[in-house]
């Protein structure tokens, strides 16, 4: 295959990790990278050597040879920075959430297939080895039998950010785990939560998801819970699952006995990385984290948002 050239727009926490996976991934070549802050570029270029490092990502985006970029920005900056890539022909792998706006990520999401480039967004669980493990059990069908009830605790001590909720930070990851499970998206959405340390902004959310076929699914999203848990329990007819998200490790509850399934543990960033060049040197890779699944997530936090704003059900 051609080497694909990439640019990496936000080098911060995150940006990092990205960028230390793609230095590693055969056929791909960092061209560029794009950051507000100088250390962070200057960072880049004193550890892996990229000289290339502008403030405007505009910049960036206009290097020659340069075909796909990953988008790690504050979260309000997503819509402009993709519309901007993809209007300049590039393919775009943006972190999750989309957008902060359901309405403007179906923009990106038309403008991605008018231009005919790729569009992913960083649901990076539909990579984790122990939750594609239980999607292949499930549609086994005979393993878990009918799936009841679906359980997620999302958790972890975290500082209040001024720039964001944490129905926007984790509830992405909720919906999306429920969705790469289940093969379904919810009916209705209930939500209660709020903020605690602040004026504004939820830092606790239960959100309640219910579905066709009667499946139940409950969320609990915080900042404020002292231990970080990563964890999804799922309860079926013949057998139940507790899934360590973060360890990769299954263990299964059936007819008084646990055990645990044999679980490779992978590198979720470097499988996602390889997953986006696939889909874009390869038109028949199914892009499994597609724009279309970021949108609907954040249409479902909207929903969340107007629930708990209107304190009812709300359909979806």
């Amino acid at each position: 295959m051609a080497k694909l050239n990439v640019g990496i727009i936000g080098v911060g926490y995150w940006g990092k990790k990205i960028m230390d996976e793609f230095s590693k991934v055969e056929d791909v070549s960092i061209v560029g990278v794009s950051d507000l802050d100088e250390k962070n570029l200057a960072f880049c270029a004193e550890r892996y050597g990229i000289k290339n490092g502008y403030e405007d990502y505009r910049q960036l985006l206009a290097v020659k040879g340069l075909d796909a970029v990953t988008v790690s920005t504050p979260n309000a900056m997503h819509y402009r920075v993709c519309k901007d890539a993809l209007d300049a022909g590039k393919h775009v792998l943006v972190e999750k959430p989309i957008t902060l706006v359901s309405k403007e990520g179906k923009e990106l999401v038309d403008l991605a297939q008018k231009k005919r480039l790729t569009l992913s967004v960083g649901h990076i669980f539909r990579f984790n080895n122990a939750l594609a493990e239980v999607h292949r059990l499930i549609r086994e069908e005979k393993f878990f039998g009918k799936i009841f009830l679906m359980e997620q605790n999302w958790t972890n001590l975290e500082k209040s950010f001024p720039d964001r909720d944490v129905l926007f930070d984790l509830a992405p990851h909720m919906f999306d785990i429920q969705n790469y499970l289940l093969g379904q998206w919810p009916t209705e959405v209930s939500c209660v939560g709020g903020p605690f340390r602040r004026a504004v902004g939820e830092e606790t959310a239960y959100v309640i998801s219910r579905y066709k076929d009667g499946v139940i699914a409950i969320a609990n999203i915080s900042w404020l819970v002292p231990r970080k848990t990563r964890q999804v329990v799922l309860v079926g007819e013949n057998r139940s699952a507790v899934i360590d998200a973060v360890g990769q490790e299954v263990t299964v509850h059936e007819s008084g006995y646990t055990y645990k399934l044999h679980v490779e543990r992978n590198n979720t960033i470097r499988d996602e990385l390889v997953h986006f060049v696939k889909s874009i040197q390869d038109p028949q890779t199914e892009t499994k984290n597609s724009g279309i699944v970021g949108v609907k997530t954040v249409e479902l936090i909207e929903a969340a948002k107007r629930s708990m704003k209107e304190g009812r059900t709300v359909k979806v």
